[in-house]
């Protein structure tokens, strides 16, 4: 038997095949062997490992592979796991026991997965945005700004340090390493006003290579997660946590501001949003643009990813102006009533 030395070295060495996978996506696959694990314990009352010893002893174990992963779907399936994430679940345990010399034919499995049903998807609005923020702290306000304005993934966010921020220009520009940028492709985005305001106020006394928003474990998966879960609870607090009729998925996430931010490009330049949040088949048809032409295109359509507005604070205004000249009304009416009640009096 294998000991859990040569098990984990196992596991590595197959995790580091994929070679081009950011340390984010190992630590993914890790996550799956750990849920695998688990499911073979529960389901066979065996490991992973023992399983395959024993697999590896059929001659012909097609039947019991196939039994073995269209069970593991099932229980993917049964914990409302998207049919995305049961496919990547299930073909990551078929290739692992492809890796381990496990002897079945990959194209003559017969594995079914329930009919994805999909669902329109939410479009976040500015009026959600302003909820979630009346109930955010100054950090959280900033990071959603930045998002929003921004394109960024809440992944890419993390990985920003005060050195990645250039305030020399008209509008921010922020550079998103490769180490942090899905594909391990650099890139540069730019901020809205609103979003300046606030990250001026945290990179106050803040040294050149400190991380914009700091996090104690060195494991980046952790403090996506952690932000992830503590973004939920915002969510919850401002009644904005609903979920997709057919799945466990809510329909507001971090991803929801990433998606506000490419929407609102397409009314102005059509694959702009797309080149500056990463998306990597309209990235080189922008990098012939220098910044100045970038920014510039960005400005005009900024009046579309404000959060509050020019217009919104004007409205304001004119409201406020309008209540006050209601109230002095009110009260020009008022005394002219108490005039006409004194004057009837003396009469």
């Amino acid at each position: 038997m294998a000991s859990i030395l040569d098990i984990k070295r196992c596991k590595d060495d197959f995790i580091k095949k994929k070679g081009k996978s950011s340390e984010y996506t190992k630590n993914g696959y890790s996550f799956i062997f750990k849920h695998l694990e688990k499911f073979c314990l529960n389901k066979y009352n065996s490991s992973l490992e023992e399983l395959i010893e024993e697999l590896a002893l059929t001659e012909n174990c097609q039947e019991q592979v196939e039994n073995l992963l269209q069970s593991y779907i099932d229980e993917l399936e049964t914990e409302n796991k998207s049919t995305d994430t049961v496919m990547g679940y299930a073909s990551l345990a078929k290739n692992y026991l492809k890796y381990r010399r496990v002897k079945f034919d990959k194209d003559e499995l017969d594995l079914s997965y329930k009919n994805s049903v999909k669902e329109e998807l939410h479009p976040i609005t500015k009026k959600e945005i302003k909820s979630l923020m009346d109930n955010s702290n100054f950090v959280w306000k900033t990071k959603i700004f930045m998002m929003s304005s921004g394109g960024f993934r809440i992944s890419e966010l993390l990985g920003v340090r005060k050195c990645d921020i250039n305030r020399e220009l008209e509008r921010y520009s922020v550079y998103i390493r490769a180490e942090f940028a899905k594909g391990h492709r650099a890139r540069t985005t730019l901020i809205s006003i609103e979003a300046m305001e606030y990250v001026d106020k945290l990179l106050e006394n803040m040294n050149e290579n400190d991380l914009l928003f700091p996090h104690e474990t060195k494991i980046r998966r952790n403090a996506v997660m952690t932000n992830v879960i503590y973004f939920q609870k915002i969510a919850e607090k401002a009644g904005l946590n609903m979920r997709y009729e057919n799945s466990n998925t809510h329909k507001i996430t971090t991803h929801s501001f990433r998606s506000f931010f490419v929407s609102q490009f397409e009314k102005t330049f059509s694959g702009f949003g797309h080149a500056l949040s990463g998306h990597s088949k309209y990235m080189k048809q922008y990098e012939r643009f220098t910044m100045g032409e970038k920014i510039e295109k960005y400005i005009e359509t900024e009046k579309h990813l404000l959060i509050y507005s020019e217009n919104d604070q004007k409205e304001k205004r004119e409201l406020t102006e309008l209540k006050v000249k209601v109230a002095r009304l009110e009260g020009l009416l008022d005394d002219k009533v108490k005039l006409q009640a004194f004057i009837d009096s003396k009469i």
